[in-house]
């Protein structure tokens, strides 16, 4: 190969770099990705003995936007979570996503929103928690509040 045509090749290789970095970070924007939300929700015994929710902590994310997204299968004892945007009376905005609750400790909660339902920037997300034991009775339950970015 000549020079030219080898600095044609690093040039469209750097375009199309370029471009794939620009997509990858803008998605969302652009309609190749959905948003999602990670929750990492931390358990401990109260005083008494009862399950509770210690902390909660909330990362944005997304997939691609052809991934399958739906409510997760009951499994009791499970942690469960649902997301409501702005008003705790609306209709949910994200499917249902559940976990196995074993014992005291972290876990990891990904919630995926319904067409139509995605947060926006400056949405307030209502998230009721709830700590569901192995007779399918709600041993704890709490309400996380997550303005979008």
């Amino acid at each position: 190969m000549d020079k030219k045509k080898i600095k044609y090749i690093i040039v469209v290789l750097l375009v199309f770099s370029v471009a794939g970095y620009y997509l990858y970070q803008h998605a969302i924007d652009v309609g190749l990705a959905k948003p999602a939300l990670v929750l990492k929700i931390s358990t401990n015994l109260s005083e008494k003995g009862a399950t509770q929710i210690s902390n909660v902590t909330f990362e944005q994310s997304s997939v691609p936007a052809f991934y399958k997204r739906a409510d997760t299968i009951p499994a009791f004892p499970e942690i469960e979570v649902n997301a409501r945007l702005n008003a705790l009376d609306s209709a949910p905005a994200s499917f249902w996503a559940s976990t196995p609750y074993k014992d005291e400790g972290l876990y990891e909660v990904k919630l995926y929103f319904r067409d139509e339902k995605e947060p926006k920037k400056g949405d307030i997300l209502i998230l009721p928690i709830r700590i569901i034991g192995s007779t399918a009775v709600v041993m704890h339950k709490s309400t996380a509040f997550y303005e979008w970015e």
